[in-house]
This record gives structure tokens, sequence and C-alpha cells, in this order.
């Protein structure tokens, strides 16, 4: 297969991101968030006044269709009167007044007012109201009488109602207080825009659902499925001053867009539809607003995956602007004058709040389920958070969310755990691929079909939309013209099986070792299929019946002889190698691949080692204290491409540095010795090269896989252990942020998986006797521990020590002990160094083990 290069520059590729570094996500403050956003929207931004010929459709007019709305039909909605306490209404006032002469006008906030800053009625607000000095106006009003000529109110009931009479002053987020408020006696900006968009949602929802759902020149735009009733969206000024809730970044949008079904939940950026970001000054780079708006829309992408694109509003100095965010990059469209053309804001309004999903960027093909959804879909499997569409149109239950990029302008991976009508389990992986890589992966998966501890490749597909395959260029077709960095993608799935868990979710140290023991010898074995794998970090391995296997095979090279491959700069940067992290720093422009060797990931495979050896204190990637960062991660984050320094200090000392070493958890302390010897083996590989002056080959697979299988066989035997967090303390810090929407409570995701039981599939968690948390999986395991010592006996070395050898590894057997309970949710394998066709499997007479499910 020919090599694909790319015209990317290295350099380019190696530059900090948004993207995941490491395996535990991280909060960045202000600073941070800034910088890796410059670097990100550098070279993908696309400004339309700036680069697009005026006679070319704008990105604003592609998505929100122009309507035969006039200013003067704007100026008939009225503000609903407050009534005071002595029964006196006030004045009534119109939302927008049109200009004598020209098509302009102006815009009303009604002063008098007070915007509700919370989207339900609470008991407390119900208590204080009988107090208030005047009636508070309600957020939004039903449905009222058709828009004519003449006057149009909305009615007086509402969907919520306000807790207070005075409102705060929207400030700059403060890392140290981030709930910091400032009391203010009127109402806000963002509460004053909020009442004036939902008084005209009012009106044009009632407007709108007489001519439903015959085409209507005023509502030129696909219907939503059900328009009756009180409005189905809401817009709220609520997090204008307190920040919407985040693990990995504090964020409060002017005004939002959420469901009105979701309005009594916990609201977070999964659940936020889009957002309007308000300021009086010009908008440009240096302002605020720029970077909050695309902050914002990558938080929306992110927690957001089911989209294929999400936009955001920005009204500057009374200049209204989209700014549309997708896989390939940000379109920020033409100014409108909200003034001058104030009909399409109206239009903009009538589509967000009225327009069916697919118009907002909801992916057809797959849906999520929240709290509206119970009882609705009886096709799916139960507990299914929604569903995805496989390649015949079938839904697929999606019973978790296993993984998501954090990825910005990228493939933006997100990792599902699927199951078929029939119970069948898979992972499947939907992204967004360039191009030129639109089936590298499914190639690279059927060159290494058979190798074991490679996932294997079910099936893989383009998902359609409109009956065509999806890609990133739909919207810019016709602009002839395209940012600098812009890269086209593909919308694409691959069904992949087994489905397991995160290396993370190791039970001990002597799975730990085994698993690595095991990439090294499969790393070996797709080599020899002309596979590199180009791409070693934590989160492209997964642990299934005690096996590890690799995944992600997005930047996998095809080798030749020379067991190496012309990279563009894969990797994740943390683990990569020294010299290609040293590489990066070439300043020539004409610099555009680098050789990528089967050393560098083997490198990379030792840093990952000491990653876990140096940051958990535990089982199942346990931490003591979870503000602490890992080594290679903060080195990062403080050195960035000169970080390779850092590492260079530590790998390539002298043979009796001890530094690395000491640095392991006392949890790891035997790991200790692996890592001293691990590194002189990385150290005299570098001497060889020095010696030579070529391209280093690195550390040899029958040399690592040697050294692992040896200290696998001399760490001491120990009871797998599942941790078990305290009730107050958050799951594992493996998701970045909320993976979930209003999903039923007893829906799994990873952190759950992680911390929890290996389960079986196909066990009855309704079956087990209730006991103490966390007693109940070390008693299993120590059950399993204690039975296989007694069926064993003396004869356990004897079966150790069996003469049978693999390709890279002292002699070795696959012995599978596996014990069932029935107090247990499945069952745990305790030694299993290694299972090839060729290679006998000794099972002991005990129950047959079950399949488990897992993430892939």
């Amino acid at each position: 297969m020919q090599q694909v290069v790319s015209t990317t520059s290295y350099r380019r590729c190696l530059l900090a991101s948004i993207t995941t570094t490491n395996v535990v996500p991280a909060p960045r403050n202000q600073n941070e968030m800034n910088k890796v956003l410059d670097e990100e929207l550098d070279g993908n931004v696309m400004w339309e006044e700036k680069s697009l010929p005026r006679n070319v459709e704008s990105v604003m007019d592609a998505i929100f269709i122009q309507s035969d709305f006039t200013p003067e039909s704007i100026g008939t909605i009225l503000y609903q009167p407050i009534e005071s306490s002595s029964g006196r209404k006030s004045t009534v006032v119109p939302v927008f007044i049109p200009a004598t002469r020209g098509a302009g006008g102006t815009w009303q906030l009604d002063r008098k007012n007070v915007q509700p800053r919370s989207l339900a009625r609470t008991s407390a607000s119900r208590k204080q109201m009988p107090h208030k000095k005047t009636k508070l106006r309600s957020q939004t009003s039903t449905a009222v009488s058709a828009l004519t000529d003449t006057e149009v109110e909305g009615s007086d009931s509402s969907l919520t109602a306000p807790d207070t009479d005075k409102s705060f002053n929207a400030q700059e987020y403060n890392d140290k207080n981030p709930n910091n408020k400032r009391v203010k006696t009127s109402a806000t900006a963002e509460g004053r825009w909020t009442l004036l968009f939902n008084t005209v949602q009012a009106v044009m929802h009632s407007l709108y659902a007489k001519c439903f759902p015959n085409p209507s020149k005023s509502f030129p735009f696909r219907p939503m499925d059900l328009v009756c009733g009180q409005p189905k969206r809401i817009w709220s000024s609520k997090f204008s001053t307190i920040v919407v809730p985040d693990d990995t970044n504090a964020q409060k949008p002017d005004i939002i867009l959420v469901d009105c079904s979701l309005r009594d939940s916990s609201l977070r950026w999964c659940n936020i539809i889009t957002c309007v970001e308000l300021t009086d000054s010009e908008l440009n780079t240096q302002i605020p607003l720029y970077r909050g708006s695309a902050t914002k829309g990558y938080l929306l992408m992110r927690e957001q995956p089911w989209r294929r694109f999400v936009f955001i509003f920005s009204i500057a100095h009374n200049q209204l602007r989209l700014h549309y965010f997708d896989r390939s990059g940000l379109i920020i469209s033409r100014p409108i004058s909200i003034t001058k053309n104030p009909v399409r804001l109206l239009d903009v309004l009538n589509t967000v709040t009225l327009a069916h999903t697919n118009t907002l960027g909801f992916d057809p093909t797959m849906h999520m389920c929240d709290c509206t959804c119970k009882n609705t879909h009886h096709d799916l499997r139960e507990k299914a958070i929604g569903w995805i569409e496989g390649k015949d149109g079938t839904h697929l239950s999606i019973m978790s969310i296993l993984w998501r990029s954090q990825g910005f302008f990228s493939r933006g991976t997100t990792c599902y755990r699927v199951q078929t009508p029939g119970g069948d389990e898979y992972a499947l992986k939907d992204c967004w691929v360039p191009e030129n890589r639109r089936y590298h992966e499914g190639n690279v998966l059927r060159m290494v079909a058979g190798v074991p501890n490679v996932v294997r490749l079910v099936d893989e597909w383009d998902v359609l939309y409109d009956g065509v395959p999806d890609c990133t260029d739909r919207i810019r077709a016709s602009y002839g013209t395209s940012s600098a960095g812009f890269i086209r993608r593909y919308h694409r799935r691959l069904l992949l099986s087994p489905c397991g868990e995160l290396l993370l979710t190791y039970s001990s140290r002597t799975e730990l070792v085994k698993a690595f023991h095991d990439i090294v010898v499969a790393h070996g074995l797709m080599l020899d299929c002309h596979v590199l794998h180009g791409d070693l970090s934590p989160n492209n391995f997964i642990l299934y019946d005690g096996q590890v296997y690799f995944i992600d095979f997005d930047h996998a090279g095809i080798t030749t002889d020379s067991h190496s491959i012309q990279s563009e700069g894969t990797g994740t940067r943390p683990y990569m190698s020294i010299r290609l992290l040293r590489e990066s720093l070439d300043d020539s422009e004409s610099q555009e691949t680098v050789s990528h060797t089967a050393g560098d990931d083997l490198e990379s495979l030792f840093y990952i080692f000491v990653e876990f050896a140096t940051t958990f204190d535990g089982p199942c990637a346990m931490k003591k204290d979870e503000a602490k960062k890992p080594m290679w991660y903060q080195y990062w984050l403080l050195m960035g491409h000169k970080s390779w320094t850092t590492k260079q200090g530590f790998v390539l000392s002298n043979p009796g540095d001890t530094s690395l070493m000491s640095q392991t958890t006392s949890f790891f302390q035997s790991f200790g010795p692996i890592i001293q010897e691990w590194r002189h083996l990385i150290l005299a590989a570098a001497e060889a090269a020095c010696k030579t002056n070529g391209l280093p080959s690195g550390v040899s697979h029958k040399e690592l896989a040697t050294l692992l299988y040896k200290w696998l066989s001399q760490l001491p035997q120990e009871v797998p252990e599942y941790y078990v967090p305290p009730a107050t303390a958050s799951p594992l810090p493996i998701i970045a942020s909320s993976s979930r929407i209003a999903h039923p409570s007893g829906s799994n995701n990873m952190a759950s998986l992680a911390t929890g039981p290996r389960r079986s599939q196909s066990s009855d968690p309704s079956s087990t006797p209730s006991q103490p948390p966390g007693s109940q999986k070390r008693s299993a395991a120590r059950d399993d521990w204690e039975s296989q010592k007694r069926l064993l006996g003396t004869n356990l070395q004897a079966l150790v020590d069996a003469q049978n050898h693999h390709p890279y590894s002292p002699p070795n057997i696959c012995i599978v002990l596996s014990v069932s309970n029935s107090n247990t949710h499945g069952t745990r394998p305790f030694i299993a160094p290694r299972l090839l066709p060729s290679i006998p499997t000794i099972q002991a007479p005990l129950t047959p083990t079950r399949s488990r499910g897992r993430i892939a």
C-alpha cells in the first residue's frame, strides 16, 4: 500500500492543542485555555468578512433562510405589562420600534421587568412571591394569537417564575472565587435580552402553530416533529453570573437555549443547544468575547459528540454574527446589523427555537435519551441510554459512552458500548477522518486480523446525511476557498470486538505487568504484518477477560523492510520519544515528515509504564491526591516541546542514577527495579546509535519481552483488588467532564465501569445478595485466589514452568484459571501470560468462564 504523505508540516502537528494529552485530563485555568485555543484556532478560522467575496453565500444564509417578515410586523409584538400590587398595569412596550424612514429601527429592552435567573419555580420563590411589591414577569409566555397588523400581546401563563427582584452583573471568571457576584439593583443586559427573545418566541410559536406543518415563506425551514401547546425551547440567562458545571473549565455564557423538558434538570454543557454572547465592543481577536465564544463552542462539541456541528451567536456593537464550529474548523459569518436588518435576527430566533433538530446540527442517525424518553423506545435493550444506526439501518442500543476525544478541530472520536437487538455486544467507534485516510483504519485492521491482542473489525461504513456520505465540506462547498488549515473530513463508524475496559482498570500489579508484556509481543507481531501502531498512549489499550488489546489505529503506518514509517508527527506528546520531540524543534519549514521507528513506540510504552508507577496509588488508577498530575504531562505543560530535555535527564543519565525509579508510589515500589532495567535498555540502544551515527533502532521486542517476563515471574502473588472510592468522592478522573445528558440513573458510564466489579454481561445484578459496599468485590477476589491455590496446590509452579516458546519471550504457557461464584458479578482470571493460537491452553476444571462486555 502506498504511504500517504500530507503537506502538513511536522512542526505544526506537534503544536499543543486541547486534545487530551494524558490519560487523566486536568482542569485548565484561563491562561492555559487561551494558549491552547490560540494554537488550535491558528489556520482553522474563516472570517467571511475578510476572506469571502460579497457575492458568495454566507454560512448564516445557508442555515438560516430569509423569511418574508418585515420590521413593521416585528413592531407589533408587545411585552406583557406588569401588574403592581395595587392592580395598576405598566405601560405596554413593543419589542421593536421601526424607523420612520428606511428598513431599520430600534430594539426595545424592557427595563421595567426583572429577568428571572432560574428555569424553574422553586419552593423558596413560591413562598417569597406574596411579599414582593410587584408581580414579577415570567421568563416566557405560552403561544398567543396570530401575528397581524394589529398589536399582539402574550398571555400571563408561564413556564417559569422569578425568585428575586434583583439580578447580578456578569463579571469575568475568577479562578479563586468562581461564584463571586456583585449585586446590582437593576436587571442585567443579559436578562433583558433573554426576556425579549422569549417574548418574540411566544408570539412566533403561536403563529407557526397555525400553519404547521405546511410550508410557509415566513418559516422557511424544516419544522420540528411536533408544534403544539407551549414552546419546546426556552432562552435563559441563568449562567450569565454563575459558571456552567464542568470538571475542566469554567465559563459563563450570557444567554443559553435549552429544551423546556429539561428546565427542572441540573443543566450542563451537554444540555445546551446554543448560546448568545453580548458585548458593546467591536468583535476582533483581542476582545474576551472572541476567545470566550471559541471556548464555549469547544465545550459544546466536546460534551455533545452526537452533533454534526454546533453554533454560537455573538451580538457585538449591535452586529450579529454566527460562529459555526465543526471538526474542520470555525467559520465566523459576515456581520449583520440587528438595527438596520432586524428581520435577520428574527429569522435566527425562529429557526433555533422552532426548526427541526437536524437544522441545529444534531445527527439524525443517532439519539441520546433524556428524561422525556421514558417508555418511548420499546425496541431498545434494557437500560439503554440511546440508539445509533448500524450499517443496515437497524437501531443498536447505546449502553454507555466509553470514551470521548478531547480534541477541537480533529477526528472527534467517540466510542460507545452498543448491543444488537439480540444482545450481542460491541464497541462502536464514531469519528471524522481526513479524506486521504478515509478507509485507512479499516484497511490496517484487516492487515493485522488474527494477531492476538488486537481488536477485531466487525464492520465499517460511511455515515449518510440526506443520502450521501456526511462531510465537513458540505457547508463550504460554495465558498471556493477555505481556511489555511482546512481538512475535509468524512463521518465514519467502525464496529469492533471485544468491548473492554481501559488499561486504567487493572486489578493488580501482576495484571499490569502482564499487560505490558503482551503489548510488546503483539506490537512485534503486528510489525511482522508491516503495521506500526505509531500512537502508544494509555487510552489506546483495553482489558477484556484479563487480556490486553490494541485499539485506535488512526495513526498506524504501513512499514517497509526498515520497520519504520515516514510520520507527520503522530503520537500523544507526553509519551513521545525523546528523538521525535527533539525533531519538533527543527525550524525548517520544509520538514514535512520524520522517521518513526518501532523503537519510538516501545520508548513511548516506557513512559506509560513510568506514569502508572509514579501516579497511581492502587488498582483501577486510584489516587490519594486527586490534584496530582502525571509527571510527563506536568513537564509538557511547563516546558512544551523542550520537555524532551527533562526526559533525557531522567532516561539517558548514567546507569547508576536512581532518580526515576525512586519516584514510584508506595503501591508500585516493586516496579522501581523494572523501570531501572528498562531504562538501561533504552540507554544502551541510544549509545549504540551514537556509535553508528545512524537512525536509532531502539530497544528490541525480544529484549523487552524477556525483561518483563522475568519480572512477571518474580513479582509476589497478590489478590486482585477492585478499588471502591468513598461515597463522597467522584469516580475515576478518566472522564474530563460529564459525558452524559439527562440519562436514567441506572445507566453506566466508563467511570462506573472502572470502579465497579468486572461484570459478566449475562449476570443478573438483582440476584446479588445485599452486602456493604466493596465487601462483595474483595471477598470474591479472595475466594477466586483461594480456590485456585486449593485446586492446583504444588502443581502450580510446574505448570508455569512448562516449556512452550513464543517468538519473543522465554518459555510460556497460557493458564486460564477462573472461578464462578454465585455471590459475584462474574469471573476473574488471575494468570494468563499469553494467548496464542499455537500455544496449548490448560483449563482448570472449574465452571466455564462467561464472556464479559467491555470498552473498546
